[in-house]
């Protein structure tokens, strides 16, 4: 579609069609005379208008009544997470159809009724008051209070937007609007579930120390929390995910076009992931270059891979939760990619038995890739290992990315603290995309 233009040649009926049809994603910028409005799409989707202080369907009813000025139209643009607007175009164009004035109405036109003088009866010489035929209807030809009719709506009512998140320092940069709060605990990657702790009351909550299996015969018993030890029957929650730059964040999942969202990620070349956010479920992609390097779920039956893929095309064909699109830099997406498919190093340590600082510099002088998690009673910190070089650390609580463990570090020192360390390569391949959409039903 043309990016700007006069609404004298392109009304805000016929852009609104253009929008519709061609699933446009982005801004569209409105000024006439004194006034500016600014309308926002998602795939063709208007969901929210903000002209100074009103916002909703009003402010879209009132624009589609300017008929000259000027439009402008960014794709780019940052999309607010508010949806003020529930009607659709069409809806929208028949309220401003039945607001504006009748056809052949000019300016200055009195809102008196103009009424024929009446002839007289031709009986008498003169003609009196008789002669005028039936005296008028009470009320006629006097002076009437005349009030216009109120504008017609469709059955849709003005939602008034939410209030907007209070902004936090998750999202650097972005200090003029409220960021999209930081994700719920337990959204981001798989970790095993708590295992019966061999003494003592289990540790609520995280994984116990693996208990080392029973000795076979001619064997040296095989040590626990190393490398190698059996791991615990699993059952996945999720760890946190890092804050990075949002593209997109709090859209309603009901309107986005999930198979364009994939499609347009991937021809935009995207590196980052896609955080899906509803009652009772949560899911992840992870995006490296616009290829699908995994997809995760808090689903039963598709935790991982294609399963959790199918999971979370389910819950977005269902309309359900909230979408955020989150740019990353490559180097923590593959930092990301070995922290959910690389094996376990080490696993339920105790914190408080545990040399923190020199459990780093050990992972250093390995120049180790992957990384180490943190499990305190409250909180979760993660911290992203390349060539044994702290990439990236953050905890659930703070998700944003720093080159100092100390926010993990405090996690460590607490009594009932887990770690865990993952060491080795990241997703082996992606996910085929299209074959993934092609086998959902």
């Amino acid at each position: 579609m043309q990016t700007q233009g006069s609404l004298q040649e392109s009304s805000l009926a016929s852009l609104l069609q253009t929008m519709q049809t061609e699933r446009a994603t982005g801004a569209l910028a409105l000024e006439s005379q004194s006034e500016t409005a600014s309308l926002y799409f998602l795939f063709g989707h208007l969901f929210h208008a903000q002209s100074g202080q009103a916002q909703g369907e009003a402010v879209v009813v009132d624009a589609l009544g300017w008929h000259d000025g000027h439009y402008r139209f960014d794709p780019r643009a940052k999309l607010p997470p508010e949806e003020t607007i529930k009607a659709s175009p069409a809806e929208l164009i028949a309220a401003a159809e039945r607001r504006a004035p009748a056809a052949g109405e000019q300016e200055g036109w009195s809102d008196q009724p103009e009424y024929p003088e009446p002839e007289p009866v031709a009986s008498g010489d003169a003609p009196g008051a008789e002669a005028y035929g039936a005296a008028p209807e009470p009320g006629y030809g006097a002076e009437q209070a005349w009030e216009p009719e109120a504008p017609a709506y469709p059955s849709w009512e003005y939602r008034a937007a939410e209030p907007a998140p209070e902004p936090t320092a998750s999202y650097p940069g972005f200090a003029e609007r409220a960021p999209y709060p930081a994700p719920a605990p337990g959204l981001g990657v798989r970790v095993p579930e708590p295992a019966p702790a061999a003494h003592g009351e289990p540790f609520a909550g995280y994984p116990q120390p693996t208990r080392a299996p029973e000795p076979v015969p001619g064997e040296a018993p095989r040590p626990v929390g190393v490398q190698g030890a059996v791991a615990a029957p699993a059952v996945d929650i999720f760890y946190p995910l890092p804050a990075g730059r949002a593209q997109y964040e709090g859209l309603k999942s009901a309107f986005v076009d999930f198979p364009k969202l994939l499609r347009t990620l991937r021809g935009d070349q995207h590196t980052g992931y896609v955080r899906l956010t509803g009652s009772g479920f949560s899911g992840a992609l992870l995006f490296r270059e616009g290829e699908l390097l995994d997809a995760l779920s808090s689903e039963a039956e598709g935790r991982s891979g294609e399963g959790a893929f199918r999971a979370i095309q389910r819950a977005m064909e269902a309309g359900a939760g909230t979408l955020d699109v989150i740019d990353l830099p490559a180097d923590t997406v593959d930092a990301l990619a070995r922290l959910l498919a690389a094996p376990l190093l080490y696993t339920g340590l105790l914190g408080r038995f545990v040399n923190f600082e020199g459990l780093l510099a050990h992972l250093a002088d390995e120049r180790a890739d992957g990384a180490v998690i943190v499990m305190g009673s409250g909180d979760v910190g993660i911290i992203l290992l390349a060539q044994g070089q702290i990439l990236g650390a953050y905890t659930d609580s703070n998700p944003g990315l720093s080159s100092a463990a100390t926010g993990v570090s405090s996690i460590a020192g607490e009594k009932g603290a887990r770690i865990e360390v993952k060491r080795g390569a990241g997703a082996a391949s992606p996910l085929d995309v299209e074959r993934a959409l092609s086998q959902i039903r």
